[in-house]
């Protein structure tokens, strides 16, 4: 009895009269839902301005002033040194640690995500991992690259060196700190990522402290000039690759989530 009433009930609902369909009002009602949808896709964008503005709001106010205060201080001691007539090499030694101590300021920010356990947080936003990371570094870097060129033109109007060779000697070291801090972040994949990077740009700022006080002339000579040059084309190589990596890194991320939902 209850197979044969089910039958009956679903032969009803099969045969139980639908009114016609008007072909033309259901493509005016696609139409318009598509519309809508476009609408609220197109309102939820925000321009690349805005954008860049937002991740500029998101990277906190410490950051900005740990790197303000690392240039103001080289400064300083730039400042400083002039006066008690210390020589010109051991000046460009010590300004170019601001170097390292730029990156280690702003580092925590770029490994946040696997640091304090956020990376559920910024996989759930509507923007790409990839795309908040890349804006981020480029936040950081062009701000490096500005507290680094204030030194470079204070240490050209001081000490009555060419600008072109103190940025060689500023970037040299910079670009050696971000592609081993890079390096580490596409190949230490643990919460502890930030504090391996800080270690590394640590033992940079110190080897190039040591390098301050026993200063190697020979570095500094003209000659040595093709050395910097092949270093920070080198190194500026590697970051390119390693740059490519951490956006694969990011991919993977995304897709491993989106597998786990």
């Amino acid at each position: 009895m209850k197979k044969e009433s089910k039958y009956a009930l679903v032969t009803a609902l099969k045969n139980y009269p639908s009114p016609p369909v008007d072909q033309q009002k259901l493509q005016e009602t696609v139409k318009e839902a598509a519309e809508v949808l476009r609408q609220a896709q197109a309102s939820r964008r925000t321009s690349f301005g805005e954008f860049y503005m937002t991740q500029l709001r998101f990277i906190s106010w410490k950051v900005w002033a740990v790197q303000l205060l690392i240039v103001l201080g080289m400064g300083l001691l730039l400042h400083n040194s002039l006066q008690e007539q210390v020589r010109n090499v051991q000046l460009v030694m010590l300004t170019s640690i601001a170097a390292p101590l730029l990156v280690i300021a702003g580092i925590q920010t770029l490994t946040r995500s696997l640091s304090c356990h956020m990376l559920e947080i910024e996989l759930s936003t509507r923007h790409l991992l990839e795309k908040l990371t890349l804006v981020r570094m480029s936040l950081l870097g062009m701000a490096d690259l500005i507290g680094l060129a204030l030194l470079a033109v204070l240490m050209s109007a001081w000490m009555q060196m060419e600008i072109a060779v103190i940025l060689l000697y500023l970037l040299a070291p910079f670009n050696l700190t971000c592609f081993g801090c890079l390096w580490l972040l596409n190949r230490v994949r643990t919460p502890n990522c930030g504090y391996y990077c800080l270690i590394y740009g640590a033992l940079v700022a110190l080897m190039q402290t040591v390098l301050a006080f026993n200063p190697s002339h020979w570095l500094f000579e003209s000659s040595a000039i093709g050395v910097w040059q092949a270093l920070m084309m080198l190194t500026a190589a590697g970051i390119a690759f390693e740059v490519r990596g951490v956006r694969k890194t990011c991919r993977s991320l995304e897709t491993a989530s989106k597998m786990l939902v």
